[in-house]
């Protein structure tokens, strides 16, 4: 009796005595569930850090950063359709007035394609497209400030379609005539003048001198008067006649004051 129950005492203490190979089994399986722990933390850490990134990303490329990314890209095309909308997009964020030299950049780049920055294929420009440099200068009177300023004087300088020349001069008659300016448009008259008078010309010729006259109580140079009285007796219609003629009257009349 004595030696069953020792024996029962032997087997009790050696049924809770774990195993060597139940030791292991169990090492092994905290060992994977640590592991599997790990990576969903790695895991979860790479995702956080992608959505970071993503968050980075589209805040560096908001919309008003896309637009001028798109419209640098466009203005610079080869493409006639893809200029006219880069210009589109420029007309709609002046008119929310935001402006950004990247914006002045394209405007100044389609101002002077085909003028200045010429491109030549069998010595023929294949990039003179007036359209677009009538609409650049629209778009540089809306942008104003000197720096449009100078890209519409060079216009003047450059130019030679009247087609372009009309808005570039209201443009520059709505940023500020200087007697500089006075000088480029008195030469510009007389580049063009002589071999082929114009009557829109004249007319925004007169329009930006008389704004100009007001501004200066009717100071202006010598040079100019004559070439407003060659437009009052030249090849004009007689409304542009007698427009110059009105002009040269209200630049009498400051005399009088």
């Amino acid at each position: 009796m004595a030696a069953v129950r020792e024996f029962s005492l032997i087997f009790f203490k050696a049924a809770r005595r774990p195993s060597p190979c139940i030791v292991v089994v169990k090492t092994l399986v905290f060992m994977f569930a640590f592991f599997l722990s790990v990576q969903n933390i790695q895991t979860a850490a790479a995702q956080q850090t992608g959505m970071d990134r993503d968050v980075q990303t589209e805040q560096s490329y908001s919309p008003d950063m896309a637009n001028l990314i798109l419209i640098t890209e466009q203005s610079r095309s080869s493409e006639l359709a893809l200029k006219n909308n880069a210009l589109a997009l420029i007309a709609r964020l002046l008119a929310q007035d935001k402006k950004n030299p990247e914006i002045l950049d394209a405007l100044e780049f389609l101002a002077l394609e085909g003028v200045v920055n010429k491109k030549r294929v069998n010595g023929r420009i294949t990039n003179n497209y007036p359209n677009i440099r009538a609409k650049a200068a629209t778009c540089l009177g809306d942008y104003g400030g000197e720096d449009a300023k100078k890209i519409l004087v060079r216009m003047l300088k450059a130019e030679a379609d009247v087609m372009v020349l009309v808005p570039a001069l209201y443009a520059l008659s709505k940023i500020g005539v200087t007697a500089e300016d006075e000088i480029t448009l008195n030469d510009m008259m007389r580049r063009l003048d002589a071999p082929r008078p114009d009557n829109l010309l004249a007319i925004a010729y007169l329009d930006a001198l008389e704004k100009y006259s007001e501004e200066q109580s009717g100071v202006i140079n010598l040079a100019t008067r004559h070439s407003i009285s060659n437009i009052s007796r030249g090849a004009y219609t007689k409304l542009v006649q007698k427009k110059a003629s009105l002009l040269l009257e209200k630049l009498n009349s400051y005399r009088g004051r």
